[in-house]
């Protein structure tokens, strides 16, 4: 007697092909978010480092961080006969901006990179010296003389995924500087009125700049390079599930979902409308802010 074989029926067949469709379309963003879960724990311990870093700094140096704006570093170190200090790419006045000065802390440049970063940017202008000659300071893989000469060859030697809060630098205050920037330097952490509050760094996306460079940067304030394309510096560093990573003055890192960026015409909204919205949700730029109403 013959022994019939068993299989499956066509219609059973796709019965589990249809099972096997349902699970992986359920399943596979599952996948997805917990590596942009991991990604974003990576980059928050980053993060904590650099933030450790920066507070070594300052403990070091009278309770000062290390620089978040241009003026510190690209300043002539002589001020001209009105007491101002010429200001410009070809200048290195010896002050290290903070991925720089934190340096002999951290020991990796690789933390200031994001994983969740598809662009990342160069460490600062085409044809910088000032920025060059930090490079070239600190012994930085893959800087040379000249570099900046050469499109992207801040990229490929220091590529960058956070950048500072400029407005930490006195030279960005127009009280203490009525007739233009100065040379600044960093507010003592001792002049910051609510530390929890106040951004020292946080997620910043990169832009291809019309000359071929493809820019990041190290300093920044919310709201700025905003537009209705979302391709702007700003808006691109909202990375980690619509929100970023932020470490704040007192040194804790933490994530915050992002505001809109776009008007409800589609235009984008202004720095000044983005750093109050922050604000409001306990993001503080200026360092002698007090309240979410503050306005300098």
């Amino acid at each position: 007697m013959k022994c019939l074989r068993k299989a499956f029926t066509l219609i059973e067949l796709l019965v589990v092909i249809a099972i096997i469709a349902i699970l992986a379309a359920i399943l596979f963003p599952v996948f997805a978010q917990a590596r942009e879960a991991a990604r974003k724990a990576t980059c928050i311990s980053n993060l904590r480092q650099i933030s450790t870093a920066v507070f070594m700094y300052a403990q070091d140096y009278d309770e000062t961080p290390p620089e978040t704006g241009w003026q510190g570093p690209c300043s002539s170190p002589t001020p001209n006969a009105n007491g101002i200090y010429p200001l410009g790419d070809q200048y290195f006045s010896g002050v290290f901006s903070f991925p720089i000065a934190t340096a002999p802390y951290i020991k990796n440049w690789q933390i200031f990179s994001c994983p969740s970063d598809p662009d990342k940017g160069g460490f600062n202008k085409y044809y910088s010296y000032c920025y060059e000659a930090q490079l070239l300071a600190v012994h930085m893989p893959n800087s040379y003389p000249g570099m900046r000469k050469d499109v992207n060859a801040f990229l490929r030697s220091f590529p960058l995924s956070y950048a500072g809060n400029y407005f930490l630098s006195s030279a960005y205050d127009p009280t203490l500087n009525p007739s233009g920037y100065r040379g600044g330097k960093m507010y003592s952490l001792a002049y910051y009125h609510c530390p929890s509050n106040v951004f020292f760094a946080t997620d910043v996306g990169s832009r291809l700049l019309s000359n071929g460079v493809i820019f990041a940067g190290w300093y920044i304030a919310p709201g700025y390079d905003n537009d209705a394309a979302g391709q702007g510096r700003w808006p691109k560093g909202k990375r980690h599930a619509l929100g970023r990573n932020w470490i704040f003055c007192d040194g804790h890192v933490k994530w915050f979902k992002d505001p809109p960026f776009l008007n409800p015409d589609g235009t984008p909204k202004t720095q000044g409308q983005v750093m109050w919205e922050y604000q409001h949700m306990g993001i503080y730029t200026y360092p002698e802010a007090d309240s979410p109403d503050y306005t300098r």
